[in-house]
């Protein structure tokens, strides 16, 4: 039997059109199954033109094999041919019924069909796929996601100011991966990008960095591509001192294009950033001196963005974060890099956000994000700064075509263009990621005007009698435990508050309000709030502010952010952004020197939860809540169950714990209902008037009396 591999020196010396020939005959004269096992090998080492090669051989030959057909369609889906791939994976789907052959075929359909917008029928095959997996399956939650996704897409209509998306071709594109395309500054119809594909300079390397021509995927170079008449063109690589074994991508460029950031490591998502200046002809010095700034590289920060060389935004999945990559800017100052600092929770999600770029207006973001309103992976989402309430809009959606089920990153406009370019893996690639170009009908958000990055100090107010009014913004702090509740990034918020509020307003009081999700008997998870916010009080009065001025609260799970459960299933997502201890500043009076801005994340409308906006209204002017109980340890007793709004007050240092039901607007609801619970074992029961969601005295009440009439019922009782 002839074997190509124990030929492989003489091979080499042999003319090409003699040596492919030579190839096909060899493979011709293989047995089947020499066919078949060489083609899994090529399948299970994800060399996809290969195996499909080598199977397709085999299927002609030997017809029917339900896992090889089923190869073939997943072979095709990776190499983005997708009516190929739903031929085969509708077959097998077909004959699949029982789930004998598992649920990848499934799931591939799922995909291909996703891939294609057919988002109905991509919903049915997601939903066949998670039967069959069942809900152990590393890619079931994943599955649960693109649902909502393909709903999204059935959804969202397509963009207007969008007029067409056309892929590079096939001069620029390969088989392999082109992202992070950068425009040249001084150079309208110049483009460098990153490329892994055949022929790089490092060869085919694994994951440590090593050359493995089997199993290691190509790395990256950098190179410039040039628009012609007749298109876009590959013109070259950067030179040798540039391009090297390892993974070599461009970032940005700065001094008014002078300098080339481009960032090299063992993978294409972690290494060092460099900054080297360059020539004439795009030659390069020799030296290339590491970038220093806020970013970790070497820690995985990623997708950098430089506006007007000072200011800088990157992807990082720092701890302390909403989730997944996270937002963060930085500020040169004095000739160094101020401490990063992440984007508010309004912007960030659970999910990714990455390869940010900021308009030339300093207002306007652009950045992709793979979170549940996207319709594929990462889609490009557009979000506005509004320096007269110092935040950021909801993030938008730019749809369709812009947008599609693959993934669409590192948007980037064309100089001097109503254009942008864009890598996506989209079904119409040439293989993996390509560059696309994106013409805009006419110019988009924030491409025209020019202006400074936002504004870094918050904006003052004028209050009654002319004194300024400050806000701040304050994040949540999240927990798992008691053990992580210091986490760093909490101790980094709990600093901030504690400066800001020194010294603390006259008339102010301090809330510390501690959210859960349901982990037990309501009882336990009350208490255990009310213990954390305990441990937060303690923490404040440690950075000056006085315990007497520190109200502490508990809601337990009685006012959720985000659904615990989807679907008849616990939503690890949902129970996470319901672990918090929210930092506030209450006043009685209307009008207060300082502000508190919350910043929560924002909550995909499948999974939100209505419980913390009611908390924030009615914490909000005159309420009335019945203390069922003052006591020093827990109230242990079942009565408590009946109530779904139960509260635990407290003051930082006291050791006393107020138990509340009811939470209501009038009076006499709350009257009424002091009156039942002194029919079951709560004698004591009374009725607590709340401004802006602080106790109030009997002497504050009359006062409030010409303001608040509901209070006199109150007052006589």
């Amino acid at each position: 039997m002839m074997n190509l591999r124990n030929f492989s020196p003489n091979l080499r010396r042999l003319p090409v059109a003699l040596l492919v020939l030579f190839t096909t005959l060899s493979l011709a004269a293989q047995k089947p199954s020499e066919l078949k096992d060489l083609g899994v090998r090529y399948f299970a080492d994800a060399q996809w033109a290969k195996a499909e090669n080598l199977l397709a051989q085999y299927q002609q030959r030997k017809p029917g094999e339900m896992e090889v057909l089923l190869k073939l369609g997943i072979a095709n889906y990776h190499l983005h041919r997708s009516d190929k791939a739903l031929s085969f994976l509708e077959y097998v789907n077909q004959q699949n019924l029982n789930g004998q052959i598992g649920a990848d075929a499934a799931f591939y359909l799922a995909r291909t069909l996703h891939g294609r917008q057919e988002y109905e029928r991509a919903i049915t095959a997601y939903k066949n796929f998670m039967r069959l997996a069942g809900e152990g399956n590393a890619l079931y939650k994943y599955a649960a996601t693109n649902i909502w996704r393909c709903a999204q897409g059935m959804h969202l209509r397509p963009n207007p100011d969008i007029a067409l998306v056309e892929n590079l071709g096939d001069r620029v594109n390969s088989s392999g991966d082109e992202y992070a395309p950068l425009p040249s500054v001084n150079y309208k119809n110049r483009l460098y990008f990153a490329s892994a594909r055949p022929g790089a300079t490092g060869g085919r390397r694994n994951e440590d960095g090593y050359e493995d021509t089997l199993r290691g995927a190509w790395c990256s170079d950098m190179y410039i591509a040039q628009q012609r008449l007749s298109g876009w063109e590959l013109e070259s690589g950067l030179n040798s001192l540039l391009n090297t074994a390892r993974h070599e991508a461009p970032l940005a460029f700065g001094n008014e294009g002078r300098v080339l950031f481009f960032s090299r490591g063992f993978t294409p998502f972690s290494g060092d950033i460099f900054a080297d200046t360059s020539g004439r002809k795009d030659e390069y010095a020799t030296a290339t001196p590491r970038f220093n700034s806020a970013m970790q590289a070497e820690n995985g920060d990623v997708a950098p963005f430089f506006f007007a060389d000072s200011f800088l935004i990157f992807a990082s999945r720092r701890p302390g974060g909403q989730g997944g990559l996270d937002l963060y800017w930085s500020v040169l100052r004095d000739g160094n890099w101020m401490e990063a600092q992440a984007f508010p929770a309004s912007l960030n999600s659970a999910f990714d956000e990455t390869t940010p770029w900021l308009a030339p207006d300093g207002r306007t973001l652009y950045f992709s994000s793979n979170r549940v309103e996207s319709i594929g992976g990462f889609d490009v989402f557009k979000s506005r700064f509004n320096p007269e309430t110092q935040s950021w809009s909801v993030p938008e959606n730019m749809g369709a075509p812009l947008n599609s089920p693959g993934n669409d990153t590192w948007f980037r406009p064309q100089n001097g263009e109503n254009a942008a370019f864009l890598s996506s893996d989209r079904i119409d690639s040439y293989g993996g990621y390509d560059i696309y170009l994106v013409y805009f009908k006419q110019q988009p958000e924030g491409f025209g005007q020019i202006g400074d990055f936002f504004a870094l100090s918050k904006p003052k107010r004028e209050a009654a009698g002319g004194n300024a009014v400050k806000e701040i913004a304050v994040a949540p702090l999240y927990y798992n435990s008691e053990r992580d509740i210091f986490s760093t990034e909490n101790n980094k918020i709990l600093d901030a508050f504690a400066a800001a509020l020194r010294p603390l307003p006259a008339g102010s009081t301090v809330m510390v309000t501690v959210f859960t999700d349901e982990t037990g008997p309501v009882k336990f998870d009350l208490y255990n709030g009310i213990k954390r916010a305990e441990l937060l009080g303690k923490a404040l009065t440690e950075r000056g502010i006085p315990a007497e001025k520190i109200k502490l609260q508990s809601c337990g799970p009685g006012f959720p952010a985000a659904r615990n459960v989807l679907d008849g299933r616990p939503s690890e997502a949902g129970q996470r952004l319901n672990r918090r201890a929210e930092l506030s500043l209450r006043n009685i009076q209307d009008e207060a020197a300082l502000k508190i801005r919350l910043e929560r994340p924002l909550v995909a409308e499948y999974m939100a939860a209505a419980g913390t906006a009611r908390y924030d209204e009615l914490s909000k002017g005159l309420s009335y809540r019945v203390e069922v109980a003052n006591t020093r340890q827990l109230l242990n007793t079942e009565a408590l169950s009946m109530f779904s709004d139960l509260l635990i007050s407290s003051q930082t240092g006291s050791g006393q714990y107020q138990y509340s039901a009811g939470w209501v607007r009038q009076y006499k609801e709350a009257a009424q209902l002091k009156a039942e619970l002194q029919k079951q074992e709560f004698l004591e029961a009374r009725v607590v008037a709340c401004l802006n969601g602080l106790p109030l005295s009997k002497p504050e009440a009359i006062a409030l009396l010409k303001k608040y009439p509901d209070l006199m019922e109150f007052v006589r009782n």
